[in-house]
């Protein structure tokens, strides 16, 4: 700012002289180099620069190191300092021991010694390299020197990327750090023991996410308890482990971490690796590997929470709603994300909607709809319907298995014995078919390509042919997952049963409807479109209970009457109400406009209008009133008509005319005339003369003219 004043007033800034400016000698080395011995190390770097600066005769010099910090990134410590001491003009000489000190990335390397040192007015030596940028002409293999330094570094990433991937292939962990809830054998850092303090609290947030919690309020209870954060905890119990900065004593939990620890397969004795994957050699960016990259190897050390837990935990977590701001109104949803759309798929939306009177109404409909993401309807259905019916349909088969649990098993094996109708085995002749066909598929890829090679098949033919037996590979493949995974369903279908009898145990004939109830007994609930209107409207509604799927009892026909009955007393008192109060809105709604329709037109029952006429405001007495009296009403008739005549006539005495002769249409002079030219005239002449040159032959009276 001061220096921007200086020019405005004329004066010189003051610069850095010459041989005020440093000699910035600078050492790196990074964690790979210190495997290859001493010669690189710091201390080594620092004396074989000093002994080059004393022989070249150089003064005021200046060390900046950077030590275990990759030549891949220049956000360096000691780098960053230097590059700010050279923007500021500080330094005039830069020495390092050879260019993969400097860097191990081409393109930045280029750009400072290219562009910024020269801008600068910085030298740079290389000494091993024998780079020195006030020696241009000595310097022309230097781009070929930071391409193979980032070769070599390229190189010695992906080695380490494949010994890593090796033995995470085989199970071994190749991290550190280890989940929350365990600890590690002295002698064999590859097996996990659980905690006896920390795998208490992992159960007890699994616990609490079982009983419907979400991972704010698992975090806000934790804090509550004064319960040690995972990284204070392992400081303060175990700190040869501890790898990250942590507050000694800290309670504070936050959602994040509990998140985490709730989708942590480890916790059900499995060992999972490849989690996250480096996407750049050049920076530290990772991203989440996908379910195929990942390695899962199950089983492999104690588990602290059993299969049950970990479902029941995450059924509550998928269907958890959020906080609702304060001082908003929204009631809570019974049916938290089990709501279905029976067309587009996509999950019904808790709606809250207000009536004139400011009372509200809660209701469901396909988020789709809503968002115009689908071409989808609307789905709609009152909670108070939904809920009511999902309550009496717990209530029905609650009472149906307390009277006969054995005969509600045998029922439901039976159904599903009766819906497979020999499914499994057809499933797996399929599987086999499917199979022998991409067996065959191999082979003809592979004879396509020899052909292709060995100039049998031409190049057109060949791509045709690839891309159709690829496209036919990649179906049949999707088929296999498909069959497969319905086969695994249909084994541990049998299994479900006895898991949901004892589920619905716990409810035996519920009054009213819960969150937890139907978080825990209902796995979705498909709403279908609405047909007819009411009172006559009907609505499908398929509920699937969690382990047996849908299982709908028969209804009575007692149960059919009362039902139906019910819901026409209501459509009719709804009817009622809502035709008393359009009729009272209709009734209000005139009143006012016609008050303020007299009240703007000053006491007149229609708004001033111009006439048409003679231009003049008058107050109309109808709405279709044009004119303000009956001469202007006339004069515009009148005028009408003229306007009708001239479009007929023109400038013409006589309106347009055909002639008889030759058909073409013509303007008369008078109203006699009949023909449209001279030459028409004399044609008709001589006809008349030879028709009576005929008529006299003929011994016939001559008749009149054409």
């Amino acid at each position: 700012m001061a220096a921007n004043k200086r020019r405005k007033r004329g004066q010189k800034v003051p610069k850095i002289r010459d041989f005020d400016r440093v000699t910035a000698l600078y050492e790196r080395l990074s964690k790979d180099d210190e495997q290859q011995g001493e010669s690189n190390s710091i201390l080594n770097q620092k004396r074989f620069l000093e002994d080059f600066v004393r022989k070249s005769g150089m003064t005021n010099i200046k060390h900046f190191t950077d030590d275990g910090y990759t030549g891949r990134n220049f956000n360096r410590p000691g780098f960053q300092a230097m590059l700010a001491e050279a923007e500021a003009g500080k330094i005039g000489t830069i020495i390092v021991k050879d260019m993969s000190r400097f860097g191990r990335n081409y393109l930045e390397v280029g750009f400072y010694t290219e562009i910024l040192f020269p801008k600068k007015q910085i030298r740079f030596i290389a000494i091993n390299n024998s780079v020195d940028s006030d020696k241009p002409q000595d310097n022309d293999f230097t781009p070929f020197l930071n391409i193979m330094n980032e070769w070599y570094a390229k190189d010695t990433s992906n080695k380490i990327k494949s010994i890593f991937l090796s033995r995470m292939s085989d199970g071994k962990r190749c991290s550190g750090s280890i989940p929350y809830g365990y600890n590690r054998l002295p002698e064999d850092k590859q097996t996990l023991v659980v905690d006896p303090v920390a795998s208490q609290v992992v159960k007890h947030i699994f616990e609490l996410a079982a009983e419907g919690l979400t991972p704010p309020a698992i975090a806000r209870q934790l804090t509550e308890e004064k319960v040690l954060i995972p990284s204070a905890y392992t400081l303060q119990y175990h700190p040869e482990q501890c790898n990250r900065k942590a507050e000694y004593g800290c309670t504070s939990w936050n959602a994040n971490t509990v998140r985490e620890i709730l989708s942590r397969q480890e916790y059900l004795g499995h060992t999972v690796l490849r989690k996250t994957i480096g996407t750049n050699f050049k920076t530290d960016e990772r991203r989440f590997a996908t379910d195929e990259e990942r390695l899962l190897f199950e089983d492999t050390h104690e588990p602290i929470v059993d299969g049950e837990l970990w479902e029941q935990a995450h059924r509550r977590l998928k269907h958890a709603t959020r906080r609702i701001k304060e001082g908003t109104h929204q009631e809570e949803c019974l049916l938290p994300g089990l709501a279905y759309c029976a067309d587009c798929g996509s999950k019904m939306s808790y709606q809250t909607n207000y009536y004139k009177s400011g009372e509200p109404y809660h209701s469901f409909r396909c988020s789709s709809y809503g968002n115009r993401t689908v071409n989808c309807t609307i789905h709609h259905n009152s909670d108070k319907v939904l809920y009511q019916l999902v309550l009496r349909s717990i209530q029905r088969l609650s009472s149906h298995i307390i009277a006969d649990e054995r005969g509600f098993a045998e029922e439901l094996k039976s159904k599903w014995e009766a819906q497979a109708n020999g499914k499994p085995q057809k499933q797996k002749d399929e599987l086999q078919t499917i199979n022998r066909r991409l067996n065959e598929l191999d082979r003809l890829i592979g004879s396509l390509y020899e052909n292709f090679i060995s100039g049998l098949l031409p190049e057109k033919q060949y791509k045709s042919l690839m891309k159709k037996y690829s496209t036919e590979q990649d179906s049949l493949e999707s088929q296999v997952s498909e069959i497969q995974e319905k086969l695994e369903q249909t084994k541990a279908s049998s299994a479900h049963i006895g898991r949901f009898i004892r589920l619905i145990k716990k409810y035996k004939q519920p009054a009213e409807l819960t969150k937890e109830m139907a978080c825990e007994l209902i796995d979705k609930i498909v709403v279908h479109e609405a047909i007819g209107k009411k009172p006559n409207r009907q609505q499908q509604v398929d509920i699937y209970y969690n382990f047996i799927g849908q299982f709908d009892l028969p209804l009575s026909e007692k149960e059919i009457a009362e039902a139906r009955q019910k819901a026409e007393q209501e459509a009719a008192e709804k009817a009622k109400r809502k035709k008393n109060r359009q009729r009272e809105s209709n009734v209000a709604h005139q009143a006012k406009a016609k008050a303020e329709r007299w009240a703007a037109n000053d006491g007149h029952k229609y708004p001033k209008r111009i006439c048409e006429q003679c231009g003049k405001e008058f107050y109309p007495n109808s709405t279709g009133q044009r004119f303000c009296n009956t001469d202007c009403t006339k004069a515009h008739q009148q005028a009408e008509k003229e306007k009708k005549r001239f479009a007929e006539k023109g400038e013409h005495t006589f309106r347009q005319k055909v002639c008889k002769i030759c058909g073409k249409p013509f303007w008369p002079s008078n109203g006699q005339e009949v023909l449209c030219s001279e030459e028409c005239k004399t044609i008709n002449r001589n006809q008349r003369q030879l028709a009576y040159y005929y008529r006299k032959q003929s011994g016939q009276k001559a008749g009149e003219a054409i």
